[in-house]
C-alpha cells in the first residue's frame, strides 16, 4: 500500500493510501483517510477509520497536540479498558504467588461496578471521587475503600509499564481512624461468654485476650 493524496499539516499529514488489487494489478485509492505524524523522531501512521477527510484532520490535530506534550496516546492506548487493567493486576498477583490474590479480586469486583464499561482514559480523578462517595454511601469502611483504590493505582502502574496508558489518574486515599472505641470489662466478657454456644466461645476468648478484631483477625 502506498500513499495517495495528502496534505501536510505541521509535522504530519492526512492522506488516502493507494493499493494494488491482487490478480488484476489495478491500482486503487482507499476510501479510508489515514494520518501520519512524528513524535520524538519516530514516525507514526494511523487510520482514522473514516471516509471523511475532516475526521482525519481532527484526529491529526489531536495527535499533534499530544506529541507537543511529549506523549502520544495512539490507538493502542485508547483501546485499553478497565477489564484490561484488572486482568494485568490479577496476572501480576498470580505470577508473583501473592497470597492476597482473592482480596484483589474482591476489590476489583467493587471497582468494576462503576468502572467496568469504561476505557482507562475515562477513569478520571472526578470519577474516582464519585466512586469513593458511592462506596461510603454503601457503608464501606475507609480501610476497605483504600484497599480498592490501591488496587486501582497498582493496575495503572502496571499499565504504564506496558505502555497501555500514558498517565495515572490522581488517587487520594482516605484517612483511616483505627482507634478502638469502647472496652469490654472482665465481668461483661464472662457474662456474654456464659450465653454463647460452645463453638463460638474459643473465638470470643481469643479476641478478648489478644484484642484482635472478630471479622478480620480471629
Amino acid at each position: 500500500m502506498t500513499e495517495g493524496r495528502r496534505k501536510a499539516r505541521g509535522v504530519g499529514a492526512v492522506y488516502q493510501p493507494t493499493y494494488v488489487v491482487k490478480g488484476t494489478g489495478e491500482r486503487r485509492m482507499s476510501t479510508m483517510w489515514w494520518i501520519y505524524y512524528h513524535c520524538r523522531g519516530q514516525l507514526y501512521r494511523e487510520s482514522s477509520r473514516s471516509i471523511k477527510r475532516s475526521d482525519a484532520v481532527q484526529l491529526l490535530r489531536r495527535r499533534l497536540a499530544e506529541s507537543g506534550q511529549g506523549r502520544v496516546i495512539g490507538p493502542r492506548v485508547e483501546k485499553t479498558t478497565f477489564d484490561d487493567l484488572a486482568q494485568m493486576l490479577v496476572d501480576d498477583y498470580v505470577a508473583n504467588g501473592r497470597r492476597s490474590t482473592q482480596r484483589i479480586v474482591d476489590a476489583l469486583e467493587h471497582l468494576r461496578t462503576r468502572f467496568g464499561p469504561l476505557r482507562a482514559l475515562d477513569i478520571t480523578a472526578d470519577r474516582i471521587t464519585a466512586y469513593i462517595t458511592h462506596r461510603q454511601d454503601e457503608g464501606a469502611a475507609a480501610a476497605t475503600i483504600n484497599r480498592e483504590l490501591a488496587a486501582l493505582k497498582r493496575a495503572f502502574t502496571l499499565a504504564l509499564r506496558a505502555d497501555k496508558v500514558v498517565q495515572r489518574p490522581y488517587v487520594a486515599l482516605l484517612r483511616e481512624d483505627n482507634r478502638r472505641k469502647g472496652f469490654f470489662e472482665y465481668d461483661q466478657y464472662l457474662a456474654i461468654l456464659e450465653h454463647l454456644p460452645p463453638d463460638l466461645k474459643p473465638a470470643i476468648t481469643t479476641a478478648y485476650v489478644t484484642g484482635w478484631r472478630i471479622n478480620s483477625e480471629c
